[in-house]
């Protein structure tokens, strides 16, 4: 077999990818050159059958839990069930869930049954920012302390006692059952939009890299288990994970076995099969600009010039969420001849762009990654709504004060509003400022007298992250640490109130905040699933960063006005 290859020493590809025409003499030679006059006795592929063995994936777990948690593909999400994490109801929710009932009762006349509903389930005592919210949450009921009370009165056996309850504590005019209907209703509605409290051990997040891990596995294939170390949120799909361990050969497995005709691939751009057939106008593979060391290019047009007539596809149906791999693949021949294929590199360590890498395996030095031959097909959801981020922090260097920071940008209010903090902080900044010349008087010191500061100001949404070494003396791991500050001459620690920054005091993997930087956000997803329900649960997501960033942290600075 001959090979024509561009020369490396070239400033482009379109002399490597020409054919020039001369006279006609020229042209036969080029096609004996080429092997058109050869007479090949071959045969092409006719059809084929294929035996798989498939096998569900119906557990999970959290990378760090212990016990394994049943799924069922076909009730939740893979993705919801990896990304949502504690929360619960929102605040907004909470209050949305009240004023629902609140104009259902009025809808049907009873309006004054809000009070018992309001005393029943009341909203747990906070000190609010805004009076106006305590207001609010004065005149209705907790949507979340409703749950409990509705689905109570939604219950023939509870209605009675929960009825009797709530005239205790206020007038109560409406009858049972139509309380039972009203019930139903809104808990129908408060279902479709209310997330899960997701308890602790079931949070796949973890904070000291933000980044989700977690497992799964089939009850069927003893030793085979899925783990994604490093799913950073977005879309699931199944090169978030790698396989680790080998499973058993599985005694008396069945097996699907479908039979299917071959296609030839077939992509856009691709060029004519045929050394002497006219192109189509629209495809000039000697326009693409690529440089010599533009590999991901050179690698398309070669693929496309010399590799893309050499394959086949072949449809094979699936059940979602399973485990499966080729058993026995025979292509029948135009001749009627059959021919057993095995998978192409099975026993040769190395990397595979679209296959499970083996990762359970101890390597040699210098040696790559073994294969998986299973394939996983995830559940993927096609597409979703995604929200405004409700909560973003960002990690960033800081090289002039020799710090890492974290930086809390947006968080949610007590009402579960979207709150700027460093808004929050200008304004405060800003009003202070004011009070100290307002209250400085006579006392201020001349435009020229300088000024000395031990420290300058920083932010109270920015927190050091403070570098430890290991006991190795080589390893480093960044820690997340109050950044104390004097508030009306008391010292005061600052410390993050949004939901994706870990406890004070916890640990962050040094490598996570890179010179780029890394963006951390927090929104609300909603999609429906391949039986038309509604799914909606808060995600977590890392992103690239925006790099660097100056805290204008200094230390011993004279000031002087200019």
């Amino acid at each position: 077999m001959h090979r024509y290859e561009t020369s490396p020493r070239g400033t482009g590809i379109d002399e490597g990818l020409a054919m020039r025409l001369h006279d006609p003499l020229w042209l036969i030679g080029r096609q004996w050159q080429f092997g058109e006059f050869t007479h090949e006795n071959v045969a092409s592929p006719a059809w084929v059958e294929v035996d798989l063995e498939v096998h569900p994936v119906d557990q999970w777990r959290p990378a760090d839990a212990e016990q394994w948690t049943g799924y069922d593909v076909r009730a939740t999400p893979l993705e919801r069930l990896v990304e949502e994490h504690e929360g619960g109801p929102s605040p907004r929710l909470a209050l949305e869930g009240g004023l629902r009932l609140r104009r259902a009762l009025t809808a049907a006349g009873r309006g004054d049954d809000l009070a018992a509903f309001v005393a029943r389930c009341p909203f747990p005592h906070a000190e609010l920012a805004d009076p106006l919210d305590a207001r609010v949450r004065a005149e209705l009921p907790d949507g979340r302390a409703l749950v409990r009370c509705l689905t109570a009165l939604a219950t023939t056996a509870d209605r009675a006692d929960e009825v009797a309850a709530l005239e205790a504590l206020g007038p109560v005019e409406s009858a049972p059952a139509q309380l039972g209907a009203l019930a139903e209703n809104w808990l129908q509605w408060w279902t479709t939009r209310a997330p899960a409290a997701i308890p602790a051990d079931q949070d796949a997040w973890d904070e000291t890299r933000f980044e989700h891990r977690f497992a799964l596995r089939s009850q069927a294939l003893d030793g085979l288990e899925l783990h994604a170390t490093e799913y950073a949120g977005g879309r699931l799909d199944w090169s978030a994970l790698d396989a680790v361990g080998r499973a058993d050969p599985v005694a008396g497995a069945v097996l699907h076995h479908q039979v299917a005709i071959p296609a030839p691939a077939r992509f856009g751009g691709m060029p004519a099969p045929r050394l002497w057939e006219m192109e189509d106008a629209r495809f000039d593979p000697g326009s693409i600009d690529a440089a010599p060391i533009d590999l991901g290019r050179l690698m398309l047009v070669s693929f496309a010039t010399v590799y893309g007539n050499d394959w086949f596809v072949l449809p094979v149906r699936l059940p979602v969420a399973s485990l499966s791999r080729v058993v026995r693949f025979t292509v029948h021949t135009t001749f009627d001849e059959p021919v057993e294929l095995t998978q192409l590199g099975r026993d040769q360590d190395g990397w595979n762009l679209f296959a499970l890498t083996d990762a359970g395996q101890p390597l040699e030095p210098d040696q790559e990654r073994p294969t998986s031959p299973w394939f996983f097909l995830p559940p993927t959801l096609p597409a979703s709504l995604e929200s405004a981020p409700v909560d973003v922090v960002s990690l960033m260097r800081d090289e002039m004060a020799n710090v890492a920071w974290a930086v809390e940008s947006l968080v949610r209010d007590d009402a579960g509003r979207r709150l700027d903090r460093f808004s929050r902080w200008a304004i405060r900044r800003a009003e202070a400022l004011e009070a100290a010349e307002a209250g400085a008087g006579g006392a201020a010191l001349a435009a020229s007298d300088p000024l000395y500061r031990v420290t300058t100001e920083v932010p109270d949404h920015w927190f050091p992250l403070l570098p430890e070494q290991l006991a190795d003396l080589e390893s480093v791991r960044l820690r997340l640490v109050p950044f104390t500050r004097l508030v009306d001459g008391a010292p005061s620690n600052d410390r993050p109130v949004g939901t994706l920054l870990p406890p004070v005091g916890s640990v962050v993997h040094e490598e996570e905040v890179p010179r780029s930087g890394t963006r951390v956000v927090r929104t609300w997803q909603h999609s429906r699933w391949y039986d038309g329900t509604r799914h909606v649960w808060a995600a977590r997501r890392r992103l690239t960063g925006t790099g660097e960033g100056d805290s204008g942290l200094r230390f011993d600075q004279l000031e002087t006005e200019q």
